[in-house]
Parts: structure tokens; sequence; C-alpha cells
């Protein structure tokens, strides 16, 4: 779907519902998108069905090679509620998360960066938790800049960075 210079972004499948990428029961790269409680099938098919509902979705991130190394996309929320939303005026937010044997690779600057030209919206904003410094330095190499913090009702705190 949107090749880079090292990496393939492609939706999610049937197979990859079969068969989840490894890093979703990591506790490290877990770690800010709500733990490894999930059973890594039913996010895939959470991935997989967002495309159905929200305008869209996450890209399963592969090398050349084709190891999924792991996920960048877009989610929909209501920024009055901080809620997932499907409504004409939800906020799109730029996320990623990569296999932790591929941090500081700058997989994922280069698929986000990928998807923010793809998705060509002026209005696109990430929801990064205040401790999560690595999230925050993509997002800095991104041009993104941080703003208000607001309340996630199922993740707490987290800064709303602004992309340019």
């Amino acid at each position: 779907m949107i090749r880079t210079e090292r990496l393939f972004l492609r939706k999610p499948t049937a197979a990859d519902v079969a068969d989840p990428p490894s890093f979703l029961s990591d506790p490290r790269v877990m770690d800010f998108l709500g733990g490894v409680g999930e059973d890594p099938r039913w996010v895939v098919q959470q991935w997989l069905d967002g495309w159905e509902t929200y305008p869209a979705g996450k890209l399963i991130v592969e090398t050349a090679s084709g190891e999924r190394v792991g996920r960048v996309g877009v989610n929909f929320y209501d920024p009055g509620r901080w809620t997932r939303s499907n409504l004409p005026d939800a906020r799109p937010e730029l996320t990623w998360a990569l296999a932790w044997e591929h941090w500081g690779e700058g997989y994922a600057t280069e698929a986000a960066a990928a998807v923010r030209d793809w998705f060509g919206r002026a209005d696109l904003i990430s929801l990064i938790a205040p401790q999560n410094t690595r999230s925050q330095r993509v997002a800095e190499r991104l041009g993104a800049t941080p703003g208000e913090t607001v309340e996630l009702p199922d993740g707490g705190p987290h800064v709303v960075w602004a992309h340019p």
C-alpha cells in the first residue's frame, strides 16, 4: 500500500490475525499501549475491522525481507471526550509501535512520516504519554510540537503533539 526507502506498509490481513506479529506480546513494546493483556489475534482483528469503521487505520510495517517489525496508522478521537470516534469532527491521531529489537533504527520515524504524507490532513496529532520519551523523540523528528495534556479515559494523561 505504501512503500518507503526501506519499508512496506500494508493493511492487515486474515493471515495476520491467525499469526499476529510477535511484538504484540512484548511488554516493552506494549507498555504505553495498554499492556499485553489482550489476545494479540483480537488486537489485529481490531486493526482489520478499523478499516471498515474509520477513514483510515493501522498498517503492518514490514522490512524488505517481509519481516513484520511494527505497526503505524491513524486513530480517530472525539476531541471533547478523548474517546475513539467515527464522527465527522473526529481528530486524527498518527500512531506507531515497533518491535523492541528494531528500536533506534529509524523505522518508526520513516513509517510515520510516510503515513502522515499519505493521509494528508493538516489537523493530525499524536497522543503520547508524558513518560514515553522514545515516542516523544519520534514526534520531534517528525516536526511535531507538544501542547496541552489531556486525560484519555482508557490511558491516563497524554500530551497532544501537533504535526506540521
